[in-house]
C-alpha cells in the first residue's frame, strides 16, 4: 500500500514484481492483526511480532461432565464416599497441645449440596490422620467447617478425606 486517497477507504497499491489484474478486477489483500503487537499494526507477511510478557490470553478451560444415572445433586453427595476436600484455613484459639480447633474446607462438596443432612460426619486429616467431624456449612460455597476435639496439626492446603457414613 502506497497511500489512501479520498474519504471512501480508497487506496493506491504498487505491486513491484506486477500483477494479472486489469482495472476494475476485484482485489483481495489478506492483513492480520496480532493481540501481542504492542503497535498494533497491520501485517501482511508471514513474520509473527515479538511477544509481549504478560500479554497471553489462556482460553477458559472447560471441564468435562461426569456421566452418572442421577442427575440429583443431593443424592450424588450422600452417596459419595472418601471424598477428598481441602483445608482452606484454620480457625479458633490455638489449643494447649498447639492445635487449631477448627479448619474450613472446599472441595468435599458442591454449591448445590445440603450440607445439613452431612453434620456429625467423619472427616480424617490425610498427612497427620487426625479425626474430626462437620459442623456446619461456611459461607455458599459449598465449604464447611470441620471441628477435631484434639485440635488439627495439618497445615493450610493439606488433603482431608470424608469417611464413609
Amino acid at each position: 500500500i502506497q497511500s489512501s486517497f479520498g474519504s471512501s477507504g480508497k487506496f493506491r497499491v504498487h505491486f513491484p514484481a506486477g500483477t494479472g489484474l486489469k482495472e476494475g478486477d476485484s482485489l483481495y489483500l489478506r492483513f492480520k492483526r496480532y493481540a501481542n503487537d504492542p503497535r498494533k499494526a497491520i501485517h501482511q507477511d508471514g513474520t509473527l511480532p515479538q511477544a509481549r510478557i504478560g500479554s497471553r490470553v489462556d482460553p477458559p478451560v472447560k471441564k468435562k461432565k461426569k456421566k452418572n444415572g442421577s442427575n440429583n445433586a443431593d443424592e450424588q453427595s450422600s452417596t459419595k464416599n472418601g471424598a477428598v476436600g481441602e483445608i482452606e484455613k484454620l480457625k479458633g484459639d490455638i489449643l494447649e497441645n498447639g492445635k487449631s480447633p477448627m479448619a474450613i474446607v472446599s472441595g468435599l462438596f458442591t454449591m448445590a449440596d445440603d450440607i445439613s443432612k452431612h453434620k456429625g460426619r467423619k472427616v480424617v486429616a490425610v498427612t497427620t490422620e487426625e479425626e474430626g467431624s462437620i459442623h456446619g456449612s461456611f459461607g455458599k460455597m459449598g465449604k464447611v467447617k470441620v471441628s477435631f476435639e484434639n485440635g488439627v496439626s495439618a497445615e493450610v492446603g493439606s488433603r482431608v478425606k470424608m469417611l464413609a457414613a
